[in-house]
């Protein structure tokens, strides 16, 4: 499953009229494999598949998928284009970041859960404290 939508696409990385011309099945592909790229990065500190996340990790795959796009359909590298490459290449360094435990997104990955996470306490003799 994609960590970004097309929706995702339009509103973190590209304006619709840049994806006007691409295939639905295209920008999905591109989805598709900027998120198995983002796993190669993740897997290093997650157990995948992942449950949840939020934008940062939204956009870095948005922001990919758009750059892998118009690379194929073709684009100046200098210029106002040049913003895609420079958020390819900051996606790539946030992925980077995030493996080495630099930064901490709001993911939530599908390692087993503890029964419990609240503290247990005894006392001998019982003092009857409830909780």
């Amino acid at each position: 499953m994609p960590y970004a939508t097309r929706v995702d696409l339009e509103r973190l990385a590209l304006p619709a009229a840049a994806l006007a011309g691409i295939p639905a099945a295209d920008q999905d592909a591109a989805l598709e494999a900027a998120s198995d790229l983002a796993d190669s990065y993740l897997r290093a500190r997650y157990t995948l598949p992942l449950v949840a996340w939020e934008d940062d990790l939204r956009r870095a795959v948005a922001a990919i998928a758009a750059y892998d796009l118009m690379v194929r359909r073709g684009f100046s590298p200098t210029g106002a284009d040049e913003q895609l490459r420079l958020r390819y290449e900051d996606a790539l360094r946030w992925l980077e970041r995030v493996a080495a435990g630099q930064l901490h997104p709001q993911i939530v990955d599908s390692s087993p859960v503890p029964e419990t996470t609240e503290p247990i306490g005894y006392t001998a003799p019982p003092r009857g404290w409830s909780v």
